[in-house]
């Protein structure tokens, strides 16, 4: 189960949706040219999001998706975008500069 700690200072679960296993290990795979079985890219997944930083200068696209999908909020590492939205993880994308194209 991975959570971060809201303004206030509580901690928030965040359920992972299946998509977004399947996405990270889709992605994973492109960035860094290994496959990953599911559990694999799970536990990376609770690996990788604590060291993720909240992103709040939101740029076009994450200001689009915001409007049309309601309240998301993005964590970002180094190699990936986590999107999340009403507690769930729900996607992850590669954020790593001239490897945004490999999300397509």
């Amino acid at each position: 189960m991975i959570f971060y700690l809201n303004s206030k200072g509580s901690k928030v679960n965040i359920d992972i949706k299946r998509h977004a296993v399947f996405a990270f290990q889709e992605r994973y795979n492109k960035l860094y040219g290994s496959d990953i079985d599911l559990e694999q890219a799970h536990e990376k997944i609770d690996m990788l999001f604590p060291l993720t930083i909240r992103i709040k200068n939101l740029n076009i696209k994450e200001r689009t998706r915001y409007k049309k999908h309601g309240p998301t909020l993005y964590f970002r590492d180094n190699d990936f975008t986590f999107v999340v939205h009403n507690g769930v993880l729900v996607t992850v994308e590669i954020s790593r500069k001239d490897h945004r194209r490999l999300n397509k």
